[in-house]
């Protein structure tokens, strides 16, 4: 295994990619999971093929193209509309749409007649645990319960009427009641004729809410990012690539175009010209309405970047910029140290918001309302950001945004915040604030992702050998793999 503080920085972070890879398994490799459903292929394998990625920038060696382009062919054939399976607006598309632990999850209640009456709606953490126990009363209303399960406490709420013109109709029963801890809502389905609808009752029984599947721009930009760094790599590099493989690129980058795509009409701008993608308020996810933390539109904003360079296209080279000028406006530089939120300054998490009293006019229909959060950017998340950053900067083809002392400050965030200096060794922080608890035995597996500003600040390199692990900790996953690529990329 790699010895830190002896070999280069390359040759033992070569090893430390290798071993991570040759020990990954189950979901996490060495395959590719068949599906995208539970997350894995958007936070797992993504990773491991921007790891391949920068191996093959960093050594220039055909092999890691190879093995790259097995990831992707076999991350292609998950996709929605080659597996024929519909989202939850029933759109079959080229992405990857997930569920689980990521969306919400519904209800559907039925009346005694064995029609759809009402839909219950709950929000992670755990929605696709949710398991809705329905009580009729004799008056014809009934009662709603949710067990305890990881994450969550019980919830229950009744009396409830299917009734519409009854005070007690569930939808906004629930609404009325909402709180940011439970987030459950629901909506009345239409009953046949107002006769039909004032003696409706529901039929008692437990209803297991079901997620949604939703394409998540997140986890769209995150797989497609290597797709188009490869298709770049191919123009900029074509020795790199085998001619097995070239014959490939342009399948890779018409599928990361049409991935790209899809999430067009979540892309959002601010009149002083910052850009990010938003959940729009009917989707079923937990920040319906809300832009995206930062980290997950600058997943979408790399792939942006290759885009621009490959393509030549304007609207990839002004989306890229709109979203550097996003995160340049979040950095709070204070004696020459930056610090930046989670949720972009300029969004509704961060703002929070208030019910308006009816659902159709909320930010999100999900949630009519949400406490601000203004919480640091956390160490693993930037790993994103900051890759974007360096990505950003280092493209010439883009208009400038960051500054050398904007870059020298993020630099120093690593030496003055991120670090927490107590004991023998220093570890990173749970956050980039300055302030943090000290971060996870994870967390500190996280620490290359600060090499590629090491120009902006010599100690870099020094301080990432001193808190560097031998190994993450288990289970072993795809960002380890990539973590292995950028202390052999950058060292």
């Amino acid at each position: 295994m790699p010895r830190w503080g002896i070999e280069s920085l390359h040759r033992a972070g070569t090893r430390y990619f290798h071993e991570i890879e040759s020990r990954l398994t189950g979901v996490s490799g060495p395959g590719v999971p068949a599906d995208n459903e539970a997350g894995v292929i958007g936070w797992g394998t993504s990773w491991r093929m921007q790891g391949y990625l920068m191996m093959a920038e960093r050594t220039g060696r055909p092999a890691y193209v190879e093995r790259l382009a097995e990831l992707i062919d076999q991350v292609l054939d998950a996709r929605d509309d080659v597996r024929g399976v519909r989202d939850h607006r029933g759109r079959s598309r080229g992405v990857w749409s997930t569920a689980g632990k990521f969306t919400a999850a519904t209800a559907v209640i039925p009346d005694t007649d064995g029609r759809p009456a009402v839909e219950v709606t709950v929000c992670p953490p755990s929605a696709h645990l949710a398991r809705f126990t329905v009580e009729a009363y004799e008056d014809g209303r009934f009662g709603l319960r949710l067990p305890e399960v990881p994450r969550r406490k019980a919830w229950a709420s009744g009396p409830l009427s299917l009734d519409p013109a009854d005070e007690r109709r569930a939808d906004r029963v629930l609404y009325a009641a909402y709180t940011q801890k439970d987030a459950v809502t629901a909506r009345l389905l239409p009953a046949e004729g107002s006769s039909a609808a004032a003696g409706r009752r529901v039929r008692p029984g437990v209803y297991a809410a079901r997620p949604a599947l939703v394409p998540l721009a997140a986890q769209t930009g995150m797989i497609v990012h290597p797709l188009a760094g490869l298709a770049r790599l191919a123009r900029e590099r074509p020795d790199v690539v085998p001619d097995s493989v070239h014959a490939r690129i342009d399948g890779y980058l018409d599928a990361t175009v049409r991935a790209v795509e899809a999430h067009d009409e979540q892309w959002v701008t601010t009149g002083d010209g910052r850009g990010s993608y938003r959940w729009l308020p009917d989707e079923p996810v937990s920040f319906a309405g809300a832009e995206l933390p930062t980290n997950e539109f600058l997943a979408m904003g790399r792939a942006l970047v290759q885009l621009a360079v490959v393509t030549k296209e304007t609207v990839y080279a002004e989306r890229a910029e709109a979203m550097a000028r996003s995160l340049k406006g979040d950095l709070t530089v204070t004696d020459g140290v930056a610090s930046w939120p989670y949720w972009p300054s300029f969004g509704h998490v961060y703002r929070g918001w208030s019910a308006t009293g009816a659902p159709e006019t909320d930010v999100s229909l999900l949630r009519p309302s949400y406490a601000p959060v203004t919480v640091p950017e956390d160490v693993t998340h930037a790993l994103i950001d900051l890759d974007f950053l360096c990505l950003y900067r280092a493209t010439a083809e883009l208009p400038p945004v960051f500054t050398d002392a904007e870059m020298r400050a993020v630099a120093a965030t690593f030496t003055h915040n991120a670090l927490h200096r107590r004991g023998r060794r220093p570890r990173l922080r749970h956050d980039v604030g300055g302030a943090g608890r000290p971060g996870t035995d994870r967390e500190q597996a996280h620490v290359a992702a600060w090499l590629p500003l090491r120009q902006w600040s010599p100690a870099i390199l020094r301080q990432v050998r001193r808190v560097q692990p031998t190994l993450p900790p288990a289970p072993l996953m795809g960002v380890d793999t990539y973590c292995g690529a950028l202390l052999a990329r950058w060292g």
